[in-house]
């Protein structure tokens, strides 16, 4: 019954159902009607309109207004949204049945998807229109709208509204469709001018504007010309509903704060728009904000704009408005300005607009469905202050200003402080320099003798440098010494308090407690941060505060992101609210290093709650690319220029085996021959040559043909030594070759006649090929100042057209490098509150035209990237590559790993990428403009051979500068492992990918999430993290003891996967099984500035990624750097080539040496770096540093076979030395260096004396490795009393106490550290291998038995040595416990992986 009942009633429901769709037919006469749009226009009759605009309001306006009943009974109209591609939909592909279509302002990867189905539309006849001028230029349209009888169509889009757009769609029915209708004109307003809410009307000029003003009234805000003035820019007045509320928020905020505010628009076309403001020539404002309008200032001619800007000379802000992003996406996105969105950035950035703060997204009005731009509170609270502090620089007197500098000393330690290494820049003279152009502007720097450079570089190492955890003893003596700043507990604690709950919990994770230990004094009153000082009048020098990488091993080892530091947080908090610093001069910060957003910080970031409101002007070097300190740090950057760059030549027995080889090439004497023959052996084995070049002498020993073939290869290989390029000295802000010139005149023809490249070389050598010519004609132009002209006739005896051209180009040049002794002007003009002009980077030998240095440096718009001149040399470097391998090996590379950096990219412009891209066997797609927007497959058969795995590691630069790269790429792997190849070439993307799919699905992962994880190839850092890591494991050696050790480290840091299907998802699982197999590893070098052994990143990076693929994989692969600094001469080099090229060029090259000396304490600091990055390739790179490389290095620096007065000169920084003999003595104790026991005990002496001397470095692997300061005491054979002193001086800085032990008594092998066991194809198979396990163990013992007398005897810490220094001792376990531990292990083992399988 019951199922009865519920048959019925269904029946009856579905009756009336029916009933109803009947009565609804009746109801539309018979028919229900259906609006198709999907098919081009709709089923009726009426004339169809298209309209496809950029403008989402626009959009919603005209559909609204498309219902009208005077519309809809005469046309059928749809508008569709085109702001981007991902905007439109399918209707809007298929416009080829409507009768019209107007295009309005859309962007090229827009026209380039709808051009298809417009040109069907306009072939059927229709008329298409275009709207704005760069929609016009695609040439799309057949209605000229300069025709006076269409002239209304551009006016009714230049007034937005329901009234014009209706006025507009019956102008086109009756003008193009034979409608009747009567068309009003265009109802008009003001869109240009000045705006203010309160005020009556929108002014043309500044002068009435100020009437009103001026005007005192109750129902607005009174101009005070006491006050400063802001202006802000916007775009035109055409959509006030969308504009007005982030306007009207800017000008509240400001008003707020007693700010006048201008508002006025900027308009390309309008020549006077800059004069809002402008008053009697000279800028009425204060400071500018741009409301960024997606373009640069001036669209149509970026000159323009930045002349506009240049007569205003005040800072300009970008105030950034989100295009597509609401609010609360925003606020949730780690990556902060979206990546379709950068380029508004890039725009501002080229017009040397800074500051890039987000202060409006997208929301929409529920009420009518539009969108507007929403302020965000906070954010223009926080640009309002920053602004406010750039305008009072302006118009502060210069002697009021307080002015914090800030420096490199990281770490802790006296060797090395003062910039960040890859700069090249002589810090204290520069800062010496700069001190004494601050007097001269009229700053207070105190009324006693300003420093020179020696004694600035003196007094930055001794009391203005960072000191260790490991030496509290160091920091009492500062504090005592009184040159410090003390901050109480009790007042940081304060500050702390008032950080949000989320950013307190950060900090006590990582840290600890406040005030924490890092530079924490105590006394009987309390405890203290410490901040070094030194102070001359209002200007105050510091050290920018640690990292804190090496300040425990908990963070040493930590795989996550760091947040400041107790220490960092008290240094800026006290600079803004104690000192109150008007501006903060950087030559280092590690403020853009701080977790948060990746681009466009907001006000709740760390680097903006360290920043608070004070503005910080940055230098960088001119092929920098600034990207990540303008955007990460709000940042000004004022460029500097490399150092000067001169052909290394040749030198010592370099230079005696050219001459043997052109004695033997020139000998008749066959028994002369053989001599030559001898000595050319000889010294191509010394100096091992015969290993870089991969050649075995005893092959060519007794066949003169293959020796003679040889001696082809050796001379290329010296002449190309002779005619690399390498940094002469360090770069002093404001100081050209010209100005000073170190080398007598002939560094700036060196300079000059790099810049002019291999062509300039070529033309003069078909007039006369002798050597010397080209750098003669140079010197006479240059130096001696005769024309061209004259110079050619002196030189060649004739005059050549094109020689003339290129030395007309080396005056211009010149010219350029004279100008560059501006950059210390151009840092006072920032000071001063002026606006700094643009600038590109680069290269000065790659790109001339980066020249002159002294301004605000940008890159590229990353769109670009890669260029198509980049994806040639890219595609020329893959085939380069792939060929190689098939000669050497007799088969095709599987899988190949890039490492891929920022400021790389930003110099070779995607070359890197391009090659990636074709070894995928993928290409590039590229819109009407040479943008890239998409990638695709290339055929299997047109590519003819397989495509080849890659594995992407980037830095953490590249990923948050590059995300659209880094999505790209992984479209790319994607295609690559999706392709349906149907030749024989394998795919070994798409089998590689297979066999990472079933394993993950072994795993416990989803079919979805193990096929998407199984193509992911791109990985880096976790998101807020910059670095892999090791670069500050590997230098504190004593807390590891095999590379395994270092490799997980490595691995851990470097297993985020970043890509289109997740961005930042750890997976070391993943990361392991994409490693495996890897043959090859690439990374690039673009620069004639840097090499592989200027910074330790290099090694951090590339040999990290060897390392750890040795580890995942058994086998080290084959390591290559893509030699891209000569354009049009690429080439794929081994790591092992290159790195012996920067070794001979550089490190032992006594000019190199020499130039270094010339800057005193700077230049220590170059080589000290050059030795723990030597140790940095030791560890990570078996093979690559020999027994024979340290030997030569000890030879260089220590012995000083060059005779170049090595032990004086460094008396100029004893700490840099101390802190390379330590290292020496480290690379023995742990196995990696085995010299002789004589020359062991010489650097141990060597360094005690020093200490005992000049007191202690108390860097890391100075103080801070305890077992290490053991080894010296008994591995010295100095007196009882000097070791006695050294012992009381470690102890005084550390608290630790040495063990005397018997002087002389360690045994001269070191511990032994535990490798992969992975074989090595990178260097030469006699390089230096750990030390065998003899004499480890005893050693070690004495270490351990001293570091419990160290913690026995009341001091604050105590080491555990003897586990990390000793190799494994025969174990006293008994057997049975033995097996026993085993069955245990194996029992728990089952249980984990029988478990495993239920587990993702």
């Amino acid at each position: 019954m019951r199922k009865q009942t519920i048959l019925l009633v269904t029946t009856i429901v579905f009756a009336l159902l029916l009933c109803g769709a009947v009565s609804a037919e009746d109801s539309q006469g018979g028919e229900i009607t259906v609006q198709d749009t999907g098919s081009g226009g709709n089923s009726s009759d009426l004339p169809s309109i298209a309209i496809v605009s950029s403008y989402p309001n626009n959009v919603i306006t005209v559909n609204n207004v498309s219902t009208d009943p005077e519309i809809s009974s005469k046309l059928n109209v749809t508008a569709y949204s085109g702001r981007t591609v991902d905007n439109l939909t399918s209707d809007s592909y298929n416009l080829g049945n409507y009768d019209i279509i107007v295009l309005e302002n859309l962007i090229a990867s827009v026209i380039d998807t709808v051009r298809p189905t417009v040109l069907e539309a306009r072939n059927n006849g229709a008329y298409v229109i275009a709207i704005g001028d760069s929609t016009a230029a695609y040439n799309l349209h057949n209605v000229n709208l300069q025709d006076p009888q269409y002239s209304n169509i551009t006016q009714y889009f230049q007034y937005p509204s329901a009234a014009n757009f209706k006025q507009l769609l019956l102008f086109l029915g009756v003008n193009f469709c034979n409608i009747t209708a009567t068309v009003q004109a265009p109802v008009t307003r003001p869109l240009e001018g000045i705006y203010h809410p309160d005020a009556p009307e929108i002014y043309s000029n500044l002068t009435d504007y100020l009437a009103w003003y001026t005007s005192t009234s109750a129902s607005h805000y009174t101009y005070n010309s006491s006050n400063p003035t802001v202006g802000i820019i916007t775009s035109k007045y055409t959509d006030m509903d969308r504009d007005s509320p982030l306007i009207n928020a800017l000008i509240r905020s400001f008003e707020s704060n007693n700010v006048n505010v201008i508002v006025g628009t900027y308009v390309s076309a309008n020549r006077n728009s800059i004069n809002y403001f402008i008053k009697d020539g000279v800028s009425f404002v204060d400071a500018l904000i741009v409301i960024s309008m997606g373009a640069t200032l001036n669209s149509q001619n970026q000159s323009l704009g930045i002349e506009d800007l240049k007569k205003l000379n005040v800072p300009v802000i970008n105030g950034i408005r989100l295009f597509n992003s609401n609010v609360s996406a925003w606020e949730e996105s780690s990556i902060g300005v979206p990546t379709s969105e950068l380029y508004q950035i890039a725009y501002a950035e080229s017009d040397g607009i800074i500051e890039p703060i987000v202060i409006s997204a997208k929301e929409t009005n529920p009420a009518t469905g539009k969108q507007f731009n929403q302020p965000i509170d906070y954010q223009i609270a926080w640009l309002t202050d920053r602004t406010i502090s750039w305008m009072n620089l302006r118009r502060k007197a210069n002697w009021e200003k307080k002015i914090v500098i800030t420096y490199y000393s990281e770490g802790g330690g006296k060797a090395n402080v003062g910039a960040d290494i890859d700069y090249y820049l002589d810090t204290p003279a520069s800062l010496a320099k700069l001190l004494v152009a601050l007097k001269e502007r009229g700053y207070n720097v105190g009324d006693g003798t300003l420093p020179t450079a020696s004694e600035l570089a003196t007094l930055m190492a001794q009391i203005g440098s960072n000191v260790g955890t490991w030496a509290p003893g160091e920091l009492e003596k500062r504090v005592q010494n009184g040159n410090v700043i003390l901050i109480p507990e009790s007042l940081y604690m304060q500050w702390f308090s008032e950080l949000s709950a989320d950013k307190q919990a950060e900090m006590i994770e990582q840290w600890g407690l406040g005030p924490g230990k890092i530079m924490v004094y105590e006394n009987a009153t309390g405890k203290y941060i410490v901040i070094p000082k030194i102070q001359y009048g209002n200007i105050l020098l510091v050290p920018e505060p640690v990292w804190g990488w090496l300040q425990d091993n908990s963070t040493l080892y930590n795989t996550g992101t760091l947040p400041p530091t107790h220490n960092c947080l008290a240094f800026y908090f006290w600079m803004n609210k104690v000192y109150h610093a008007d501006a903060i001069f950087s030559i280092f910060s590690i403020v853009e290093l701080m977790p948060g957003k990746q681009v466009g910080l907001s006000a709740h970031d760390w680097g903006a709650i360290l920043l608070q409101d004070m503005p910080i002007i940055h230098v960088l070097p001119m092929d920098a690319e600034g990207i990540f300190d303008r955007r990460r740090a709000n940042m000004l950057i004022v460029d500097f220029m490399t150092p000067i760059l001169i052909p290394s030549g040749l030198y010592g027995d370099l230079a005696d085996l050219d001459q043997d080889i052109s004695l033997y090439n020139s000998a008749v004497d066959n028994t002369l021959k053989i001599k030559y023959k001898e000595d050319i052996i000889n010294k191509t084995k010394s100096l091992g040559i015969d290993q870089i070049l991969n050649v075995n002498l005893d092959d060519i020993t007794n066949n003169t043909s293959l020796f003679e073939t040889f001696l082809g290869l050796l001379k290329t290989y010296l002449q190309d030594l002779k005619t690399t390029y390498m940094p002469y000295g360090s770069h002093t802000l404001g100081e050209t070759p010209n100005g000073t010139d170190p080398l007598n005149g002939t560094a700036l023809v060196a300079m000059v006649e790099a810049m002019l490249g291999n062509e300039y070389k070529d033309e003069v050598a078909a007039v006369n090929p002798a050597e010397g010519i080209t750098t003669a004609l140079l010197s006479e132009v240059l130096i001696n100042n005769l024309t061209p002209e004259s110079a050619q006739n002196k030189v060649l005896g004739i005059v050549s057209a094109e020689i003339t051209k290129y030395l007309n180009l080396a005056l211009n040049y010149a010219s350029r490098i004279a100008d560059c002794n501006c950059e210390i002007t151009r840092i006072l003009d920032a000071l001063e509150g002026k606006y700094v002009l643009p600038g590109k980077n680069g290269d000065p030998v790659r790109n001339p035209d980066a020249l002159p240095t002294g301004r605000n440096l940008y890159t590229f718009d990353s769109r670009i990237v890669p260029t198509e001149n980049a994806w040639d040399a890219g595609v020329e470097l893959a085939k380069q590559l792939v060929n190689e391998q098939l000669q050497k090996t007799g088969s095709y590379p599987q899988k190949v790993a890039f490492v891929l950096w920022s400021v790389e990219t930003s110099r070779h412009q995607g070359i890197m990428e391009s090659e990636i891209f074709y070894l995928l066997g993928v290409k590039l797609v590229r819109d009407s403009k040479g943008r890239v927007k998409d990638v695709e497959l290339i055929d299997s058969e047109t590519l003819g051979r397989p495509r080849i795995d890659v594995v992407i590691t980037v830095s953490g630069l590249y990923r948050d500068m590059y995300s659209d790269l880094v999505k790209l790429l992984d479209k790319a792997v994607r295609l690559a492992a999706q392709a349906n190849d149907t030749t024989s070439y394998p795919n070994y993307v798409k089998q590689h990918s297979e066999a990472i799919y079933q394993s993950l699905l072994s795993e416990g992962y989803s079919e979805d999430e193990a096929r998407s994880l199984s193509m992911s190839r791109v990985f880096s850092e976790p998101p807020g993290a910059y670095t892999p890591g090791i670069q500050e494991v590997i230098p504190a050696s004593d807390t590891w003891n095999s590379t395994d050790e270092v490799a997980d480290v490595y691995l851990e840091r470097m297993s985020y996967v970043y890509g289109n299907d997740g961005w930042g998802q750890k997976s070391s699982s993943l990361f392991e099984k994409v490693l495996n197999g890897v043959e090859i590893c690439e990374f690039s070098r673009s620069s004639n500035v840097y090499g592989v052994l200027d910074h330790p990143m290099v090694a951090a990076y590339l040999g990290g990624l060897g390392m750890a693929i040795a580890k995942v994989s058994g086998k080290y692969p084959e390591l290559y750097i893509n030699n891209l600094r000569e354009s049009g001469d690429y080439r794929i080099e081994t790591l092992n080539q290159f790195f012996n090229r920067d070794l001979l060029t550089r490190y032992l090259n006594p000019t190199w040496i020499s130039g270094m000396q010339g800057h005193g304490q700077d230049g220590t600091r170059y080589m000290d770096t050059f030795v723990e990055d030597l140790w940095m390739w030791q560890v990570t790179t078996p093979g690559l540093v020999t027994e024979d490389t340290w030997n030569r290095v000890y030879e260089t620096y220590i012995l000083d076979k060059n005779n170049l007065g090595m032990k004086e000169f460094f008396d100029s920084n004893p700490y840099a030395k101390q802190s390379m003999l330590a290292r020496m003595v480290e690379t023995i104790r742990k196995g990696y260096w085995n010299p002789s026991a004589e020359v062991k005990t010489e650097l141990i002496n060597e360094f005690i004396q020093s200490v005992n001397e000049y007191g202690v470095t108390c860097c890391h692997h100075t103080c801070g490795n305890l077992v290490l300061n053991q080894m010296m005491v008994t591995g010295s054979s100095l007196s009882m009393e000097q070791l006695q002193q050294y012992v009381a001086a470690f102890a005084s800085a550390t608290g630790q106490n040495l063990n005397l032990g018997t002087p002389g008594s360690t045994p001269q092998s070191g511990s032994t550290p535990t490798s992969t066991g992975a074989s090595s194809s990178v260097g030469a198979s006699s390089g230096s291998q750990p030390a065998t396990e003899s004499g480890s163990q005893s050693e070690s013992q004495s270490a351990s038995e001293s570091a419990q007398t160290a913690g026995s005897d009341g001091s604050s810490k105590t080491y555990e040595v003897s586990s990390k220094s000793s190799s494994a001792p025969e174990s006293s376990m008994p057997i049975v416990a033995i097996l026993g531990v085993i069955i245990l292990v194996g029992l728990v083992g089952f249980g984990y992986f029988r478990g495993a399988i239920f587990k993702k």
